[in-house]
C-alpha cells in the first residue's frame, strides 16, 4: 500500500481522536478490554497473545481486524497451543491480510490488535460463547476497525494495485446557457460510496454487520482507494475532508443516543414517535433487514452474529428480547415478511422468528391507528447458555388468544405461482408470502389476524395483517408452527366472522378454553382482571373461525 494512503488513514484516525467527541464516547458503561489480544511489539518480525488482565493497561488502545476467511486454512488458537503463542508468533506463519493488518496498526501506533481466529480458542465452546458474547464490548471500544472489504479470504491481503487516477475529481464544466446564473458546474458520482463497497465481499458476511456498525472508527481498504467511516463523518480519498452532500448515505455507526437524535428523519416505530425507544427499534429491524441478506458459514449462528446488536438496542429500550424479537413491540414484529425465504432442517429459532429462516426480511411501517386483535400471555425462550441470553436459542414459543381462520390457499391465476387465500366472495382474497414451501395451493391453513391499519386515519378501507400457521404435528389440539404472512382486505375477516365493523374486532371478548396455558391461567385472567374487549361475539357467528387461547412454536 502507498505512503499517501497511510498517510491519509493516519490523518482521519487523528483527527477523530482528537476532534470527534461523539467517536469517543463508550457505547458500553465500562471500556472492558477484550479477554486477549496480540501485542505489536517494536520487533516487526513477531507478535505476542496477551491477556489483558495480566499485561495490558486498561485505557490502550487497540485496533481490530474484520476479514472473510474463507476456505483455506489458516493459524487458529487453540488449547494446545495457547502458551506458545504468548511467547511470541511469527508473522511469516500468519495469512497476507493479517501481516497487513497488524502493518496498519503498527504505522498508525496503535499497540495492539484483536483478530478473532487468534484471540478467541477456537478449539473450545465453552471460550467461543464466552467471547462472541462479548463482541459489544471488544468492537465498541475498539479504537479502528481494519476491514478487508473486498479481499475473499484471509490470503489476499488488504491492499490493490491501484490507477491513480481513480482518484481524480472530474473537472468543473462551464455551461453555454444564456442567462444562468452559475455557469460552473461540478460532476459527482453519487453512488461513490456504495460502489466502493458494493464490490467487497466482506459485507456479505453475518458477523461483520455488527461488527462495522458497533466500531466507532472503520478503515475499509478497497479496489480503488481507502474509506473513511466513524460516527461523525465518512470519507474517501477522493473526497478526503468528507463526502459531498449529493454523495452521502445513511450511516451505519450506531450512536450513544442523544436529544438531537429525536429530530433526525422518519422512524417506523410507535406510531412515527420520535422516542429514544422508537429511534432504538427502527435501527434493530433496519439492521435485521440489512443482515437478513448477509451469508453465515455457520447456520448455527443465527442470532449469535446480532448478539451485540441486541444488547446495544437492549441498553436503550430495557426491553426483554425473545429470538430477535422484542416484547413491548412483539404483535408488530411476528409480521415480517420473508421474501424466497427458506427454513433449514436443523433447528435454530421457533417458526414466528425471522431467524428461523434464511433469505430477505422486511418488517412492517407501524401506523399511529394500527389496532391490535391478538392477545399475547406469555412469550418463552430457552437460551442454549445461562450466561449469553442473546445468542443462540434451543426452544421457544409464544401463548396467546386471538381469532384463528381455517381457509385453503388458492394460486391467483392459472400460470401464476402466487398463492392467495380466496373465499366465495369475489372481494375476500389477500396475498400470501409463505416462509418455505411446506405448503401446496389447495391444503388448508390457519389465519391468524393480528392488526388492523388504514393508510390514512380517515380512510375507510381497512386492511388486516396476519400470520398463517399450520397444526403442529405430533401435537396436542391447539399447538401451531407459522408458516407464513398475508395482508388480507377488512372483508375477508368479516365475512368470516360477521363483523360490521373491522374496529370491532379491537373488542372480542375471548372465551377462557386456554391451551398450553399453567392451572392458574384457565379462567381467562391476566393479573386478576377479566380480559374483556367489550365485544361479546355470539357463537353463531363463529363460522370457520376459532376465538380461543393456542400456543405457537
Amino acid at each position: 500500500m502507498s505512503d499517501a494512503a497511510l498517510a491519509q488513514a493516519s490523518k482521519w484516525y487523528r483527527e477523530c481522536l482528537l476532534k470527534h467527541t461523539t467517536c469517543a464516547t463508550s457505547l458500553t458503561s465500562k471500556c472492558l478490554m477484550p479477554t486477549r489480544l496480540l501485542r505489536i511489539d517494536e520487533d516487526e518480525k513477531y507478535v505476542r497473545l496477551v491477556v489483558t488482565k495480566e499485561e495490558v493497561v486498561q485505557d490502550s488502545h487497540y485496533s481490530t481486524l474484520s476479514h472473510c476467511w474463507g476456505n483455506s486454512d489458516i493459524l487458529k488458537l487453540t488449547v494446545s497451543n495457547l502458551e506458545s503463542f504468548k511467547a511470541g508468533i511469527s508473522l511469516e506463519r500468519l495469512p497476507k491480510t493479517f501481516i497487513e493488518a497488524i502493518f496498519v496498526a503498527r504505522k498508525l501506533s496503535i499497540p495492539y490488535i484483536w483478530i478473532d481466529s487468534l484471540c478467541i480458542i477456537q478449539d473450545s465452546v465453552d471460550d467461543w460463547q464466552t467471547e462472541s458474547a462479548s463482541m459489544e464490548d471488544v468492537y465498541g471500544n475498539s479504537g479502528l476497525n481494519i476491514m478487508a472489504t473486498v479481499s475473499k479470504n484471509s490470503h489476499e491481503g488488504l491492499s490493490r494495485s491501484r490507477d491513480p487516477k481513480m482518484l481524480e475529481l472530474c473537472p468543473a464544466v462551464q455551461s453555454k446557457w444564456e442567462g444562468a446564473e452559475n455557469d460552473l458546474f461540478h460532476i459527482f458520482n453519487e453512488s461513490i460510496w456504495s460502489d466502493r463497497l458494493r464490490s467487497g465481499p466482506l459485507l456479505q458476511r453475518g458477523w461483520v454487520l455488527q461488527e462495522r456498525v458497533l466500531s466507532p472508527r472503520s478503515l475499509h481498504f478497497c479496489d480503488s482507494e481507502l474509506l473513511w467511516e466513524c460516527r461523525e463523518m465518512d470519507s474517501c480519498e477522493t473526497y478526503p475532508a468528507g463526502l459531498p452532500e449529493v454523495c452521502k448515505q445513511e450511516s451505519f455507526k450506531v450512536r450513544p443516543l442523544s436529544g438531537s437524535d429525536l429530530y433526525e428523519g422518519r422512524y417506523l416505530i410507535d406510531g412515527a414517535e420520535k422516542t429514544m425507544k422508537g429511534i432504538a427499534y427502527d435501527r434493530w429491524v433496519r439492521w435485521i433487514a440489512i443482515y437478513s441478506k448477509t451469508h453465515l458459514t455457520k447456520d448455527s449462528d443465527k442470532l449469535a452474529a446480532v448478539s451485540a446488536l441486541a444488547k446495544c438496542t437492549r441498553a436503550v429500550s430495557d426491553d426483554v428480547y425473545v429470538a430477535g424479537l422484542w416484547r413491548s413491540m412483539f404483535a408488530d414484529q411476528l409480521l415480517w415478511r420473508g421474501m424466497s425465504t427458506s427454513r433449514p432442517k436443523d433447528y435454530r429459532a421457533p417458526t414466528w422468528s425471522w431467524a428461523s429462516v434464511d433469505g430477505f426480511v422486511i418488517f412492517p411501517f407501524i401506523f399511529p391507528n394500527n389496532k391490535y386483535h391478538i392477545e399475547i400471555d406469555e412469550v418463552r425462550v430457552t437460551p442454549v447458555s445461562s450466561v449469553y441470553d442473546t445468542g443462540s436459542i434451543s426452544d421457544g414459543y409464544f401463548r396467546a388468544r386471538g381469532l384463528l381462520i381455517r381457509d385453503t390457499l388458492f394460486k391467483y391465476k392459472r400460470s401464476s405461482n402466487v398463492p392467495f387465500l380466496a373465499r366465495k366472495a369475489k372481494d375476500t382474497f389477500m396475498t400470501v408470502n409463505l416462509d418455505a414451501p411446506v405448503v401446496q395451493c389447495g391444503e388448508e391453513v390457519i389465519v391468524l389476524p393480528i392488526l388492523t391499519y388504514s393508510y390514512e386515519p380517515d380512510n375507510e378501507n381497512h386492511w388486516f395483517d396476519a400470520l398463517l400457521l399450520q397444526e403442529r404435528a405430533m401435537s396436542p389440539n391447539g399447538f401451531y408452527t407459522r408458516i407464513g404472512y398475508a395482508r388480507l382486505l377488512y372483508s375477508y375477516v368479516k365475512n368470516e366472522v360477521g363483523l360490521d365493523h373491522p374496529q370491532n374486532l379491537s373488542k372480542l371478548k375471548f372465551p377462557g378454553n386456554h391451551v398450553g396455558s399453567s392451572s392458574e391461567s384457565n379462567n381467562s385472567t391476566q393479573n386478576g382482571k377479566d380480559v374483556d374487549f367489550d365485544f361479546e361475539l355470539d357463537e353463531s357467528l363463529y363460522l370457520e373461525g376459532s376465538l380461543g387461547s393456542f400456543v405457537v412454536y
